[in-house]
């Protein structure tokens, strides 16, 4: 789990760091934490990574720019992450609903509610998420939100939500990952989730979103065979 932590109290910053620690002795789990003392420096580094972290744990009376502008910031560029509020007062509970704040945690921290906050986290992440590293660092996709891959001059090309991002790496090795996960190729420069697929033609396909991806000779046979038997087992999502 990555975790970002912007707190400019350096003994809250070591409390939280220490409970963190103990959460990653006692549960068995691998976080990634960073640290960043404004609002401004982790804005910055949302501007050219904006989906690096699981969770952004934020002093909402930060000096400078406030924790809920902040967090507004973060929102727009990015609706997964999961924003934790640190405050002493109770008074701006309102507010992050504005925000979509999973939950305010009063300081001093309390470790078995930290424990718990991190377990529900943990919980909502099963959705299975993609792994990329874009030129501005590493970046997570939601399997679920890719319609198509493309591969073209040594680059993959993922597409979804209208967003294209990309990355260097080989279509077939990818392939091989995703295979269990409802994604085929009818190409040897596409993968494509099926999913999405709207329609299926002699020689290309007609995604919901209106793609047009060609089938080739060599796969149309395996790619209608892998077509209909996901459509057998998860007919109600076409009916």
């Amino acid at each position: 789990m990555n975790i970002a932590i912007c707190e400019d109290e350096e003994l809250y910053q070591q409390m939280l760091l220490k409970q963190l620690n103990n959460y990653q002795e006692q549960c068995h789990k691998k976080l990634m934490i960073e640290w960043f003392k404004s609002g401004e420096e982790l804005m910055e580094i949302y501007r050219y990574s904006s989906h690096r972290f699981d969770v952004v744990f934020l002093d909402i009376k930060l000096e400078g720019v406030s924790g809920m502008e902040v967090a507004k910031k973060i929102r727009e560029m990015d609706q997964q992450v999961e924003l934790i509020f640190l405050t002493s007062l109770m008074e701006y509970a309102i507010e992050g609903y504005q925000v979509n704040a999973l939950r305010y945690l009063l300081k001093p921290i309390q470790q078995g509610q930290l424990n718990e906050l991190l377990e529900l986290i943990e919980s909502k992440r099963k959705e299975e998420v993609l792994t990329i590293s874009t030129k501005f660092g590493q970046k997570k996709i939601l399997l679920k939100d890719i319609t198509y891959i493309e591969s073209k001059q040594r680059k993959l090309y993922f597409y979804s939500n209208q967003e294209v991002d990309r990355m260097y790496g080989k279509m077939g090795e990818l392939a091989a990952s995703l295979a269990k996960k409802n994604f085929f190729r009818p190409h040897q420069s596409y993968l494509v989730q099926l999913e999405f697929v709207k329609e299926l033609k002699k020689d290309h396909l007609i995604l919901e979103d209106g793609s047009v991806i060609p089938v080739s000779k060599g796969n149309a046979k395996s790619f209608k065979a892998a077509f209909f038997d996901y459509l057998s087992q998860d007919g109600d999502s076409y009916g």
